[in-house]
């Protein structure tokens, strides 16, 4: 339109009808379609991919990992089975031993020393507590029994001593009533760590005709941190005696001994040994599996390559147990495996199993028919 007149500017084009001419029908028809069936396919295409990564196609599927992954039996939140929470809310579970049928858990996040009756029950009575009250960093990363005096030896992971780290042991004896605990000492590790955040991170107490034993496990490989630390298959289990004098106590080293490569973890945070059977289970956060493997009290040496036990999960072949931390034998079928606190930084899908006790059953090639031990 010319600014003057009004009339139309002689290269104005007047634009195409936008509306469709009953000739346009099927030309417009058969673009729908196509789009359509274009899409259709495309959809198609990515279902069958998305099966095939979570279906047959990923590694859940696989008939030797089905066959190795172990059974969910029975799990509880640590918050559900106490009934006197000792103004505690935060459960760190770290590692849990077995005493005349019951079972005693050790938190990193408390002092407290966790009972629990076989039965796991919701806010049971018999559940309790042991001493410590309120949140409290422990570093505790283990425990063991002592039987022949009847007390714990509870693991701190690594502190400072004379200028770098060390693991410490505390030796604890409980109260008659079973509700405080007293510790009667502390001994440092005599065992030079390289990283302060990778210490032991399980132990286990053994007696031989040599002698008494005590078994550190280092969380890394090499028993480092850091990069090395992290390539797997090279785990070590430090091989530990009590010596005493003027001047205190300490766990001196006796020998180091390699995990087998088969337990090809990239981590190690607890292990727990069969007495009467002759087996110990190594577990890996990371992983979220166990090593089971025949082993010889006498000789403290590895029998065979053992094989691995997977832990649950989920539909999508993704890690859904991602804190395990402890474990302990029930009998031959079945272990009992505690949680840490889910980090910020995992999935949020890791929160659903955290901070709990979990029991598993073991599948059928990694079984044997022979009770725990059950110390008297």
């Amino acid at each position: 339109v010319t600014p003057t007149s009004g009339a139309l500017h002689p290269n104005f084009r007047r634009p195409r009808s936008s509306r469709i001419s009953i000739a346009d029908i099927p030309r417009v028809y058969f673009f729908l379609a196509m789009m359509f069936r274009s899409r259709l396919v495309l959809c198609t295409v990515l279902t069958l991919l998305a099966a095939c990564v979570r279906g047959r196609g990923s590694s859940c599927h696989d008939k030797d990992t089905r066959r190795s992954t172990a059974k969910v039996v029975k799990e509880m939140p640590f918050l559900g089975l106490f009934d006197d929470l000792r103004e505690q809310s935060v459960f760190e579970g770290s590692d849990i031993v077995r005493v005349r049928g019951k079972y005693y858990v050790v938190f990193d996040s408390s002092y407290s020393i966790g009972y629990l009756d076989d039965r796991f029950q919701f806010r049971d009575p018999a559940n309790q507590l042991i001493g410590g009250k309120g949140q409290n960093d422990s570093q505790f990363e283990g425990i063991a029994y002592v039987p022949e005096d009847d007390t714990f030896l509870l693991l701190h992971e690594s502190q400072e001593h004379e200028g770098g780290y060390k693991p410490f042991v505390t030796t604890a004896r409980l109260s008659k009533d079973g509700k405080e605990y007293e510790r009667l000492s502390k001994c440092v590790v005599d065992f030079e760590l390289t990283h302060e955040n990778k210490g032991f991170e399980g132990m286990a107490y053994v007696k031989n005709s040599k002698g008494a034993f005590l078994l550190g496990l280092c969380e890394g490989n090499f028993c480092e941190g850091g990069r090395r630390g992290r390539k797997s298959g090279n785990g070590r289990i430090i091989i530990l005696q009590l010596d005493t004098d003027d001047n205190g106590c300490r766990w001196v080293k006796k020998d180091v001994l390699d995990i087998p490569k088969e337990a090809n973890f990239i981590d190690y945070s607890a292990m727990a040994i069969d007495y009467n059977l002759g087996r110990i289970a190594i577990l890996s956060q990371e992983n979220a599996a166990f090593w089971v493997a025949d082993f010889d009290i006498e000789s403290l040496d590895f029998v065979g390559t053992g094989s691995i036990v997977h832990l649950p999960r989920n539909e999508h072949c993704e890690i859904v147990y991602c804190n395990a931390e402890g474990i302990q034998w029930i009998d031959a079928y079945r272990v009992i495996v505690v949680s840490d606190r889910a980090k910020a930084t995992q999935p949020y899908h890791c929160d659903e199993h955290d901070q709990s006790v979990h029991i598993f059953g073991l599948p059928g090639a990694a079984s044997k028919a022979s009770p725990a031990i059950d110390w008297e």
